[in-house]
């Protein structure tokens, strides 16, 4: 009886409109990166869905489990991305439920639900490897040169993400230090500008009329990057880094994400301790971790760099 009076209580509800609201209410908070996954499973939602709404009702362990299966079964989605459209599909129906909409109750759809992470090969290059591309003569490629500027900068500055990079501004230069917080959680990071940095900041000062340290945005009449221009920026960028990627004498695919994994697979072979590379990427979800690294002498981490990229850091400085 309770759970036909349950399924009485949410009769009714579309759960497409409040999916809709919820992105928009992410646009609304500037995150940007979480209503476009919230807006693809949606899609993929109404796909699997057909025609007709769906009421929040009808989201059951079946309707779950429905779901997952299609997604599988399409045969060209690898698995960790039908774990992120599942993982934003529940995290979308928890919301609801935080907001009285579902009732606590209810038997949770998603409470059976396990997703194993599937293991992705390494991103991470060594730095002999580092050393070829920037060694590369791209002087005839402007936009090539510029993606490995860009790339190389990211290395030298403990990984830089690339949404990072590319919004950093002459504000975040302080007392020789770079400092800026992580579009993606908001956290300070603070690193100690190096020569090779420095001298890829003055290549790109010159003509460089944008409030960006970098050329890396394409901007609209009033200054502004907008969140699509944002995207097309990221994929102009990785696509120059795949042609990079295949001159090299062993090919290997190479995207913006390379230069992260691989500060942070030298930090680890030169027996950095995981709490300062934890600090340096900004990483945040391990409580403890963090807790520890509050206290973690700032020079720590300027001398762990300093080690790490060392020796790229004195070629770029040269001009190579």
């Amino acid at each position: 009886m309770k759970r036909k009076r349950i399924r009485q209580q949410n009769a009714g509800i579309p759960a497409f409109a409040h999916f809709e609201r919820l992105i928009r209410r992410k646009r609304e908070a500037r995150k940007e990166s979480t209503a476009d996954l919230y807006r693809a499973t949606t899609n993929w939602l109404c796909v699997f869905r057909g025609k007709g709404p769906l009421q929040l009702h009808e989201i059951t362990a079946a309707f779950v489990d429905g779901f997952h299966d299609f997604l599988l079964g399409l045969g060209r989605l690898k698995t960790n991305t039908v774990n992120s459209y599942m993982s934003n599909f529940r995290s979308m129906y928890n919301q609801l439920v935080r907001e009285g909409l579902v009732p606590r109750q209810a038997a949770h759809p998603f409470a059976h639900l396990t997703l194993r992470t599937e293991k992705t090969p390494k991103r991470s290059v060594a730095i002999d490897t580092i050393r070829e591309i920037a060694r590369l003569d791209l002087s005839g490629e402007p936009e090539l040169e510029r993606a490995r500027d860009l790339s190389l900068f990211a290395f030298l500055g403990c990984g830089i993400p690339f949404v990072d990079l590319a919004h950093l501004t002459r504000d975040n230069i302080v007392n020789g230090e770079l400092a800026y917080n992580r579009v993606k959680t908001n956290t300070l990071i603070r690193v100690r500008l190096t020569k090779g940095m420095y001298r890829i900041i003055d290549k790109y000062r010159p003509g460089n009329d944008t409030p960006y340290l970098f050329p890396a945005l394409t901007l609209d009449g009033e200054g502004e990057s907008s969140h699509e221009g944002y995207k097309r920026d990221l994929r102009r960028h990785n696509d120059c880094l795949k042609r990079i990627g295949d001159r090299l004498a062993v090919p290997f695919r190479y995207t913006s994400y390379v230069m992260r994994h691989s500060w942070a697979t030298e930090a680890l072979r030169k027996n950095t301790a995981v709490a300062v590379i934890s600090q340096a990427l900004g990483h945040t979800s391990e409580k403890t971790t963090r807790n520890y690294l509050a206290e973690l002498d700032q020079s720590t981490l300027n001398a762990a760099n300093a080690i790490i990229t060392g020796e790229i850091d004195a070629f770029v400085a040269r001009g190579a």
